[in-house]
Formats: C-alpha cells, sequence, structure tokens
C-alpha cells in the first residue's frame, strides 16, 4: 500500500481540496487512520488573530481530523497570491524545513496521507523549489485533478508531460466538476496511455468556503476505485 498521495491540478479552481478531502474520507472507510496536509496555502482569512485557510478547515472536516493546524498547514499565508509573492508581500519567506517536519511527522502518525498541493506542478514555493519538488521529496504519486473548461486539454497534457519529465509517478487523473464533458474526457484519452481514476459531476452542494461537502464522499465512493489510489505497482 502506499503510504499517501498527492493531489495536483491542471489549473487552479479544478476542485483539488475537493477532490483530497473526498480520497481522504474513502480510504477511512476502509479501517485506515488517513492524515491531510495541505503544505502551503494562500488566500487565508485572519479569524481572531489567527490566519486559517478554508481549504484546510475543509479537509479537515471531511475526515473529523484533530491534528493540530500547523502540522496539517505548516505555511499559510494571507495573500491570495502564488506563494513566493505572497511570502515577499508579507515580508517573509518560506521555511521549508517546516514543511518536512509537518510532513515526517504526519506520515509516522497515520497509515496514510493525503497531501494537496498549491495550484499546479510549476508552482514555485521558494527560488529553488516548485510544488512538483515537494511531491518528489515526499516520494509521493499523483492524483491529477482536471477540470473540463477551454483550453484544459492543453493544461492536461502539459502536467502530464511535465510530471513524466521530472519522474513522478501518476495514479491517474480525476476529472471534476464535469459538465457534459464525456467528449472532453474522450479526447485527452485519445493522446495520453495514463489512466482515468474516475469522473465526478458538478455539484451545487459542495463549496469549500462554507465547509459544505454535501454527497461528495458517497459519490466519490461509487464513482471512484479508491483501492487503485492505495495500491502500490510493484
Amino acid at each position: 500500500m502506499e503510504k499517501g498521495i498527492f493531489v495536483t491540478g491542471i489549473d487552479t479552481g479544478v476542485g483539488k481540496t475537493v477532490i483530497a478531502g473526498a480520497i481522504a474520507a474513502s480510504i477511512k472507510t476502509h479501517g485506515l487512520d488517513v492524515g491531510v496536509m495541505k503544505p502551503v496555502a494562500t488566500g487565508a482569512r485572519e479569524i481572531e488573530g489567527k490566519l486559517v485557510s478554508d481549504d484546510v478547515v475543509y479537509l479537515k472536516k471531511t475526515i473529523d481530523s484533530t491534528d493540530d493546524d500547523d502540522l496539517v498547514n505548516p505555511i499559510c499565508l494571507k495573500p491570495a497570491l502564488a506563494p513566493t509573492m505572497a511570502a515577499s508581500k508579507t515580508g517573509g519567506s518560506i521555511d521549508l524545513d517546516k514543511i518536512w517536519k509537518a510532513y515526517r511527522a504526519l506520515a509516522a502518525k497515520h497509515d496514510f496521507v493525503v497531501v494537496e498541493g498549491i495550484g499546479g506542478l510549476m508552482v514555485p514555493i521558494d527560488d529553488n523549489t516548485l510544488v512538483a519538488d515537494m511531491a518528489l521529496k515526499m516520494g509521493l504519486a499523483l492524483v491529477i485533478v482536471s477540470k473540463h473548461y477551454l483550453g484544459a486539454i492543453n493544461h492536461t497534457l502539459l502536467t502530464l508531460e511535465y510530471a513524466r519529465s521530472r519522474n513522478l509517478r501518476i495514479k491517474g487523473i480525476i476529472f471534476n466538476m464535469l459538465k457534459n464533458g464525456e467528449d472532453f474526457v474522450g479526447e485527452i484519452g485519445r493522446f495520453t496511455s495514463v489512466p482515468v481514476l474516475g469522473t465526478i459531476p458538478f455539484k451545487e452542494n459542495v463549496c469549500v468556503e462554507e465547509c459544505e461537502y454535501g454527497d461528495i464522499v458517497e459519490h466519490f465512493r461509487r464513482e471512484i476505485n479508491i483501492s487503485n489510489i492505495m495500491r502500490k505497482e510493484t
């Protein structure tokens, strides 16, 4: 079995948090102790003097996580910008050691850890580290979240090509928030051998900002074979 999975997207706004939460909740139903992690979050809100990421609140709620926020989300920044820009805007820098220590602590504590990246694979975390480098250092395979919009075929295929160039293992693609996008899914399938793990339709009762996940977990469990994500290839 894998020790965890890294959820990335072809762009921002494709629903990585929703899919990461559904993966974590689905694996938990198999009787495993599951942890979640969002190493870097930007666009955080200040609540009672503390920065809080909606993504982190959502992820923790899906599995009723009691892990400290500092472990789940070691880097939390207020500006809604790319991490390097958000850190520069606040006059600070991103402490990568804090990320690695938090991940090691979660990996030691839980049977399986679902890690959600920020943006796509080439988003810079600091001057020398991209999101792809985080996944590599953690030794985790990717679940790539795609969404149907103009340009998404290009973005999906570019993400797959770059992941391969960095020797990242790819579990497969999940197509999220689909609205009559079957032709889109088939078109991508024509140009890649990467497995389609499943498709999730658009759901009005799911909202990360309001921490509402409706029936997404139940739907995910029906549509996605979670064993394909958990199983480690030999």
